[in-house]
């Protein structure tokens, strides 16, 4: 353990406390050793579109064209549509875009759709019309015959992204793969096929932005086949996963129809809470919303001759998408951040640089963004302006706390120490602007203005009531959470300070959009909840979760853990503490090293720092969005 050091006796001692009982005296470490050893040691009725007329800031449509295919056999007479997503809500409906000309068919919904021919094949012509250059639009292709007859059970998607990114030269395949890559990337605003949507906000518009773009990321528009690694080389995608869901697709695709053995297994185990999907496209959104379950009989419909390999030899743990993103300055990444544009910013304990990734994972700098104060960084968080302020344990004697521009440029020089900061291990940045710190060496919080000046004075609150703060996080009333060895603290800007005794070595904490507050404690492999007024309201030790660093609650409230030791990520359902994922955990073959920092972005993407593997990895629409950067309790964008 590279940065471990043995304490001495004149340092600090760690006692750990639980809910009514107290234990001996926990072994003498440093304020070091402690973050040393977590970071070491038939198909739903879409809407019409309703008028031919072209709006302000609508764009006329390109040429389009591509084939369909069933594994690798054309599917011939199936129903070509091109949709745009929605922006009336979440899951809502999405816009059918083509019109009536001489190559399109009306359907009993009123949406038209081209047919392909003999080959699969199929063309738009381009008479179609995006409410905006920003749609972002989609091809579903719904029926067909693969060979073995109509089969009504067929549904393939593929996301094309921006509309006006389109080019007459655009070809497209339509298959499986594609399919699995549309699905998952768009899993966070989707319900079925033609119900995919977010809100109007300018948040939700660059979510679903993102979800879209970062199809490139696992799929190759133009072969319908699934990649290795990403087009930038920087990233590994789960190519073998991502065939054999294609294969499992495939199965029900290439059979005689909805009644056939391989679409009924699919149906069966594929469900949206009760209700069965009509197609495979269905299928695909709802196996993204629930990789955890019925894992055997869905991977049984993959044989040894199935279309698209390589693919998995053996059933998963789980059937989650992890891409892991390397470069960037990565060394010893800790906790991470994401801006208002998708980026995802990560401190490094080593290196002196702070990383920045783009929402596809590419660096934004290959060596990362140097600052003076840089130096055993922790904590890391994006303010409203976009700007990052990371916690230095070392450096200036007593740590530092940096500020950098957007665009990574140092605002703050040798860092910031007034306010009380003393080997600060933690931030969280409000709503109006303030920073909150939390200060492991001194028991202590410092709250900076939005210019680093002190707003807590020069000892910092709570002063020695904050017994080896390790995090922090910030309600909708910008009060500072505190979570420390024995319990958890809020302190309010004006310095009340109220603490609760929970817990015993918590290493994380968030808090909901009920303002309830969930604790990841390391030591005793648990989560809990706790009421903004202080009331235990449950614990859960389900869903894998295993010695518990970060901690983060997505959009729809569901509570996700990073399991250092277990090198695997856990999610917990929110109102229930029911475990989501398996009893191992998500992600036993996601490549996880030392898991320390999570986020959840506004496509719905779960991002993970691997301490070990100087790594960072993103699990694909794994979570319902939260609109970023985060400012107090978690919301949709």
């Amino acid at each position: 353990m590279p940065i471990a050091r043995i304490a001495t006796d004149n340092e600090y001692t760690m006692t750990r406390t639980t809910f009514g009982r107290r234990n001996n005296a926990y072994p003498r470490f440093t304020w070091t050793l402690w973050a040393s050893t977590l970071l070491l040691s038939g198909c739903s009725e879409a809407p019409r579109f309703a008028s031919n007329t072209v709006a302000a800031g609508a764009v006329k449509g390109v040429r389009l064209h591509g084939i369909v295919h069933g594994g690798q056999t054309p599917v011939v007479g199936a129903a070509v549509y091109l949709y745009a997503a929605g922006a009336n809500g979440y899951g809502q409906s999405s816009s059918s875009l083509l019109t009536s000309d001489a190559n399109t068919i009306m359907d009993g919904s009123g949406n038209y759709y081209v047919t392909t021919d003999s080959a699969g094949a199929w063309s738009i012509t381009g008479d179609y019309t995006c409410p905006t250059a920003n749609a972002q639009v989609y091809l579903y292709s719904s029926g067909g015959n693969p060979g073995a007859g109509k089969n009504s059970a067929v549904g393939l998607l593929a996301g094309l992204g921006a509309c006006g990114n389109l080019s007459a030269s655009t070809y497209v395949v339509i298959n499986e793969v594609s399919t699995v890559a549309t699905a998952y990337a768009v899993a966070g605003f989707a319900t079925d096929p033609v119900h995919i949507s977010s809100s109007d906000t300018a948040a939700a518009s660059v979510g679903i932005a993102n979800a879209f773009a970062s199809i490139t990321n696992v799929e190759t528009q133009s072969t319908g086949a699934a990649l290795a690694a990403t087009p930038e080389g920087n990233g590994s995608t789960p190519q073998s996963k991502i065939n054999s869901l294609a294969n499992i697709l495939a199965a029900c695709v290439n059979s005689t129809g909805p009644e056939s053995t391989a679409c009924s297994t699919l149906f069966a185990n594929a469900k949206n809470e009760n209700a069965a999907p009509a197609d495979t496209a269905a299928a695909a959104i709802n196996i993204a919303h629930n990789p955890a379950s019925n894992i055997s009989p869905l991977f049984g419909l993959q044989t040894a001759s199935s279309d698209f390999q390589p693919a998995l030899s053996s059933a998963p743990n789980d059937f989650t998408l992890a891409i892991n993103y390397a470069g960037g300055g990565l060394n010893l990444p800790g906790s991470l951040a994401i801006d208002s544009t998708g980026n995802v910013w990560v401190a490094n304990y080593f290196g002196g640089v702070a990383s920045k990734f783009s929402p596809l994972g590419l660096p934004a700098s290959a060596a990362g963004y140097a600052a003076a104060g840089l130096q055993a960084s922790f904590g890391i968080a994006v303010d409203g302006v976009d700007s990052v302020w990371i916690t230095n344990e070392s450096g200036n004697s007593n740590g530092s706390v940096t500020h950098l521009s957007d665009a990574g440029e140092d605002l703050s020089g040798s860092g910031y120490t007034g306010g009380g900061i003393y080997y600060p291990i933690a931030v969280a940045a409000t709503a109006g602007g303030t920073i909150w710190i939390a200060n492991y060496g001194s028991a202590t919080a410092s709250l900076l203005a939005s210019d680093g000046s002190p707003v807590s004075g020069v000892s910092g609150y709570a002063t020695s009531s904050l017994h080896f703060t390790t995090a922090v996080a910030v309600d909708a009333n910008q009060n500072g959470w505190f979570a420390f060895q024995g319990g958890v603290a809020k302190v309010t800007p004006s310095n009340g300070v109220s603490i609760y005794s929970c817990c015993d070595v918590p290493a994380g904490i968030a808090l909901d959009q009920a303002g309830n507050v969930w604790v990841a404690d390391y030591e005793a492999s648990t989560v809990y909840e706790i009421s903004a007024s202080g009331t235990l309201l449950g614990q859960a030790a389900g869903g894998g979760v295993n010695t518990p660093v970060g901690i983060t609650v997505d959009g729809a409230g569901d509570v996700w853990t990073a399991n250092y030791r277990a090198n695997t990520i856990s999610e917990l359902q929110g109102e229930t503490l029911e475990p989501v994922s398996p009893a191992t955990g998500y992600g036993l073959d996601a490549q996880l090293d030392g898991p320390f920092g999570l986020a959840v972005d506004a496509s719905g993407n779960l991002w993970i720092t691997s301490a070990y593997g100087n790594t960072l990895t993103e699990l694909i629409g794994a979570a319902v969005p939260v609109k970023t950067p985060l400012l107090g309790l978690p919301a949709q964008p």
